[in-house]
């Protein structure tokens, strides 16, 4: 399901990341993101941003959580992980990605949580596992509740995502209402919950506080509806990817 196409590595790639990083500006970042693939499989370059930057930027590792960082990122409050936990058991995660680390994440978060780097787990929503979502807020809760924040997070329908449309793309409006009480029960257990990719409209008035401007500028889109919308300045859209979907779901209500 990942949204990026599965390109083979150059032998150029750590030239052209070494490059990027000795030219960052500080001066003028407030963050910076490393994704991957799997970021960790680039640790060294992670570090000397760690190692280098101003302590006022903050870093996000996204991570599949089999890796553990090292002592330079564990030891840094400025860093979060960002881990995706797809399911409250093991054999639904490992379908989701491919593999069978199900327990090697959970054992890896549970060493990491006596660091100071701060955890995030990403939860992507898709045909799959929605129907677990108030099961999988009460796991964290019970398992993993020194994560800092759970992001649900819309699918974004290109590349790979896209190939596998008929198995996982679902409408976001029979799984809101699950999504909502799995939200409410975090919130209450006091783990921050966030809702990414997915616009305001679909949510009750009391939760659409959770729900985050979360879409990349270049790959946000808004229906021709939206234009009326008294919501639209806060509401972050849809991806251009999945425009076609969010029509249709307009169309049949």
């Amino acid at each position: 399901m990942c949204p990026q196409k599965l390109d083979i590595d150059s032998p150029d790639n750590d030239l052209i990341l070494q490059r990027v990083i000795d030219n960052l500006d500080y001066d003028v970042l407030d963050g910076i993101c490393f994704t991957g693939g799997e970021s960790l499989l680039k640790m060294k370059f992670i570090e000397q941003v760690v190692q280098n930057a101003p302590e006022r930027i903050f870093i996000t590792i996204l991570t599949n959580g089999t890796i553990m960082p090292s002592e330079v990122i564990l030891k840094s409050s400025r860093c979060k992980l960002c881990v995706p936990v797809y399911a409250p058991y093991d054999e639904l995660h490992n379908v989701m990605t491919g593999s069978s680390a199900f327990y090697k994440v959970i054992e890896n978060l549970m060493k990491i949580s006596q660091y100071e780097t701060l955890i995030e787990l990403r939860f992507v929503m898709t045909k799959l596992n929605v129907s677990c979502l108030e099961e999988y807020a009460r796991f964290v809760w019970r398992n993993l509740p020194f994560v800092q924040d759970v992001a649900f997070m819309g699918m974004e329908l290109t590349a790979e995502a896209h190939k596998n449309k008929d198995e996982l793309w679902i409408n976001p409006k029979e799984y809101v209402p699950a999504l909502q009480k799995a939200v409410a029960y975090l919130d209450l257990c006091g783990v921050t919950a966030w809702i990414y990719n997915l616009p305001l409209c679909l949510f009750d008035e009391p939760y659409r506080k959770f729900v985050v401007k979360s879409i990349s500028p270049w790959k946000v889109r808004y229906l021709p509806k939206c234009a009326e919308c008294r919501m639209k300045s806060d509401c972050g859209g849809m991806f251009f990817s999945d425009l076609k979907e969010f029509w249709e779901i307009i169309q049949n209500e």
